[in-house]
């Protein structure tokens, strides 16, 4: 035995030396934004352990096949409708283990009885005592799915987690809290029943037990000392967690059931149903406190997700700048996401969402997933609704362990989750809970679910209630008292249901959760036009300060050549100029100087350090270590009163677009503070990340009053790269804009601005407004392609200056005599620079004006108005655009430009045929397109 474990350490000591893997310092702690996640490690086997478990091998064997395929042999589904089978790998026979009183030693092979982590006595068992054990482990009422994990060290960690697990034993107040919960979560449906029988409200009914999940979350993320959840979560019952745990006032919410409106008097938004509803308490346990946030949802089933993930890592960002470098991720903010079993297998969002949980820049230090799982989807069965064994299979992509429960044992609930949150907060990746459970009714209450499933709903409608059958248990263990204890609860919490719906109509809603905390400063603007214009210039000498420090690195930086020449040394030529200032250096300029301000700027997207045109290199590689750095962060200057100097984060993402945007968006909506930037790769690669604007973007201001100051960047402009890379669809978000269509609206809030600059001047003026006004709005930028790096679109250090702003509508400025001018042509984006050549061309200086309208919404009005008035001679409109008819901004611009034209004038169309592609992919009809547009403009 001593020369095979000599042997062993030998070998040990070899392998030691040996990386698991190539080591890249592509993100350090060096890069702002990054931090290395807490490792836990738990100590490997000894030699000697490595010996007993050769000496055992058919018992080592057996055990592993428990921690594997013991979940395919556990009690886990109330309704038994699960599909069984016999689990050969289960039969000790097949690994010769038939003598049940054989005692073996467990040393590296199994736990019994022993306390955690505890090596210090030898431990030894009987073969029964051992399948007993196993048979308990991992074949009772939880079950575990963690043998897929690559690391050693967290399957380790599982091995004593759970066999040494002693069970704690609730106390009579933890049972009471526990029948409290799943009690008054079915009186909360019961009344609703009773009182709104019409109304879909996506009860709890079967799922009870997910009250208890979450009071025990709550309560140990506070006792651990974390500040804020997150959550997440569908309709299935959210009104219960809202008027329960989460304290959202019985008043209100009937208030809302009565047709009235959830939002103050004095705000206007359009609002939203009441599946939708959320709240923000500070809950307290045991003098320990923590906020926990449920956040608005759309009906878009895990939507929800990637905006937990963004506002939780804000969050847990922001403290972290303000403590010391002890402060991790994870530490002081949990996300929290809630999903239905046939949504978690079915969105892909989910999958998306579950490649950000451990990317740089993204991880929030692992969010906890409880699946409630109702073993159907609207009135879809299991094996019609995944390829799956389990709808958390999806999980394994990550590596994330899985604890699947069963519902109808809410203490066994409480106790899974213990070890939920212990394995996140040792090891800050994400765990799956899944919560097994059932739906008493069908999707909604109004719904007939045995027209589909007769066999399923049998079954559910011959079932006592969770809380019926805990009561019976606490009842028989002398915890409660079958004629007061258990009725006091319900009658107790009925008469506050009623109190609250008697009060209903008087219920004034509060905006206390509207613009407060970090938001305070904030406004809700009623009126844009009434607004005062934003300076967004800056003093000259502090530009050229940041433009230099902006490409300055260290000598011991190693960069690229062709960055340094073509990058570096023509930023720095053109800064000395005081001229020639292309796109990329203007963003730099704005970058800077907000971050000089005290401002974080935030920019996402699929390689967006570089840029996708290689435009922006925000980020210095090393060329020989490929370390990162980001000159921006090392700034010399302050402007103003800032007290400090914020930071720039450059987060290159995965290729996802839904959920990367979603998690921006999240990032939003936590502070004013930060500029959060989504660029897409091209412009209408948005396409995927609809529902994200459609849902949040676009309306969450209206539906919910949360601001939000998203910027997108949508690279747009037909230059013949075809109909997948030229448009960024600019119509989509002008159809969803709410600018008004009248000129007698006079009230204008828009819920977003849009924009397509044609000078990098106007870029760095509009990026800078979105930090400098006293209110958030999404921006919506139609970024440029060919117009980056073109020598004929720059800007002057002074159009960037003190005294200066963003320009909605950019006038000729090269007409010398306005009575002269024939023909007035509206235009947006870069094709304002192919009519310039064009009008050069044809001696036309003199008869045609350019007007450059900017920003597209909210529509200019009064200063299209003043342009309009220089050129009393003109009896020519056109509104010219590259898009096809039927895209672009025609058919926003149509009726606001006409009524705006002299009386008896009308706007004509020059512009491409409408289209159902969104361009052409033929290179030559694409010239003789572009040689149409130019021809019939003049």
């Amino acid at each position: 035995m001593s020369t095979l474990i000599k042997l062993i350490s030998a070998r040990r000591a070899l392998t030691s030396r040996v990386p698991a893997v190539l080591s890249r310092s592509y993100h350090d702690d060096g890069v702002y934004g990054y931090r290395v996640r807490k490792e836990y490690q738990l100590q490997d086997y000894d030699a000697e352990e490595l010996a007993n478990r050769m000496d055992n091998g058919s018992l080592l064997r057996f055990v592993q096949a428990y921690r594997s395929h013991g979940h395919r042999g556990a009690n886990l589904d109330p309704l038994d409708i699960m599909q069984r089978e016999e689990i050969l790998a289960l039969n000790p026979e097949r690994y010769g283990l038939t003598d049940p009183h054989k005692s073996y030693n467990l040393a590296g092979i199994l736990h019994v009885n022993q306390s955690k982590h505890d090596k210090s006595s030898k431990e030894e068992a009987t073969f029964d005592t051992i399948l007993n054990h196993l048979q308990s482990t991992y074949c009772g009422r939880i079950a575990y799915e963690f043998m897929h994990i690559p690391s050693a060290s967290e399957r380790r960690w599982w091995y004593y987690a759970v066999e040494s697990w002693n069970k704690p034993t609730l106390s009579a107040e933890q049972k009471k809290r526990i029948y409290n919960l799943v009690n008054k979560s079915e009186t909360f449906d019961h009344f609703m029943a009773k009182k709104f029988p019409n109304v879909k409200r996506y009860g709890l009914e079967g799922a009870e037990s997910m009250m208890v999940a979450l009071d025990r979350l709550f309560e140990i993320s506070a006792k651990a000392g974390l500040k804020n959840i997150v959550v997440g979560m569908p309709h299935r019952g959210r009104l219960n967690l809202l008027t329960d745990l989460l304290q959202y006032p019985p008043q209100a919410l009937f208030h809302k059931l009565k047709g009235n409106s959830e939002l103050p008097a004095n705000t206007v938004g359009s609002g939203d149903v009441l599946s939708h509803l959320a709240n923000s308490p500070t809950l307290d346990y045991q003098g320990k406190q923590v906020q926990v946030s449920l956040l608005h949802n759309p009906s878009h089933l895990e939507a929800v997700n990637p905006v937990v993930m963004g506002k939780s890592r804000a969050k847990q960002m922001n403290l972290m700048d303000m403590e010391d470098k002890s402060c991790a991720l994870g530490d002081r903010v949990l996300g929290v996401q809630l999903h239905g079993d046939a949504a978690f297998t079915g969105q892909g969002v989910v999958m998306e969402t579950l490649g950000l949980s451990n990317l740089p820049h993204y991880s929030s230090g692992g969010c906890i997933h409880i699946v409630v799982n109702n073993q159907i989807g609207y009135t879809t069965p299991a094996q019609n609704s995944r390829s799956t064994v389990y709808c958390s299979d999806i999980a394994k992509m990550i590596n994330a362990p899985v604890i699947h429960v069963n519902g109808d044992f809410p203490e066994d609930v409480s106790r899974a989750m213990d070890l939920v949150f212990e394995y996140r907060d040792k090891f800050r990746k994400d765990i799956i809970l899944d919560l097994i459970t059932y739906r008493r009714w069908g999707h909604n209450e109004l719904d007939e679910p045995a027209f589909t499933q007769p066999l399923m709903y049998h079954n559910i409608r011959a079932r006592q209630s969770v809380g019926k059958m805990y009561e019976q248990k606490l009842i028989s263990e002398g915890v409660l008292s079958a004629h007061e204890d258990a009725d006091k609860v319900s009658k107790d919490y009925y008469e506050v249901l009623e109190e609250g719906l008697s009060e209903a109509e008087g219920y004034i809603p509060s905006d206390k959760q509207h613009l407060q905390g970090n938001w305070k400063n904030m406004l809700h603007p009623t009126d844009y036009n009434t607004l005062p214009r934003v300076d967004t210039g800056v003093d000259e000498q502090s530009l050229l300060d940041i433009g230099k420090q902006s490409v300055s690195f260290s000598d011991q930086i190693s960069v690229h050549p062709r960055v340094d020449k073509y990058h570096i040394q023509a930023r720095l030529k053109k800064l000395k100029a005081g001229k020639g200032i292309d796109w990329a250096t203007a963003e730099s300029l704005a970058f800077g100087t907000l971050l000089a301000e005290g401002y974080n700027v935030r920019i996402s997207g699929q390689d967006v350090g570089r840029g996708t045109f290689s435009q922006r290199h925000a980020m210095l590689v090393d060329q020989d270590t490929e370390k990162v750095i980001v000159p921006l962060n090392n700034l010399k200057t302050t402007l103003g009163d800032a007290s400090k100097t914020g930071h720039l984060e450059v987060a290159n993402s995965s290729l996802s677009e839904m959920a990367v945007l979603g998690f921006e968006y999240g990032v939003s909506i936590e502070s004013p503070n930060i500029l959060p930037i989504w660029e897409a790769q091209f412009g209408d690669f948005f396409n995927s990340a609809q529902v994200m604007i459609d849902t949040y973007v676009s309306s969450g201001e209206a539906k919910w009053l949360r601001q939000s100051g998203l910027t997108m960047l949508l690279p747009h402009g037909y230059d013949g790269a075809g109909p997948e890379h030229s448009t960024s669809r600019i119509e989509r978000f002008l159809q969803i804009s709410d600018d008004p269509f009248d000129d007698d609206m006079d009230v204008v809030n828009p819920n977003w601005h849009v924009v397509n600059c044609t000078t990098p001047a106007q870029y760095f003026h509009v990026l800078r407004r979105q930090m400098k006004r006293p209110f958030r709005k999404p921006l919506i930028v139609a970024a440029p392609k060919g117009l980056l790096k073109s020598p004929v679109c720059t800007s002057a250090l002074s159009d960037m200056a003190s005294g200066t702003h963003f320009q909605p509508i950019l006038g000729d400025t090269t007409v010398n005599d306005a009575s002269s001018i024939e023909k007035v042509v509206f235009v947006s984006g870069k094709l304002y620079y192919d009519l310039v050549k064009e009008r050069e061309n044809r001696g036309l200086n003199n008869k045609v004006a350019l007007v450059r309208i900017e920003e597209l919404c909210p529509f200019p009005r009064n200063e299209i108005a003043n342009e309009l008035s220089k050129y009393n001679n003109a009896d020519d409109y056109v509104w010219c655009q590259e898009e096809p008819q039927n895209g672009g901004a025609y058919s926003f611009m149509l009726p606001r430009l006409s009524n705006l034209l002299p009386s008896g004038q009308t706007l004509k169309y020059v512009g491409r045929k409408p289209l159902a592609a969104p361009a052409v992919g033929i290179a030559y009809r694409h010239r003789e397109e572009q040689a149409t547009i130019l021809e019939n403009v003049f």
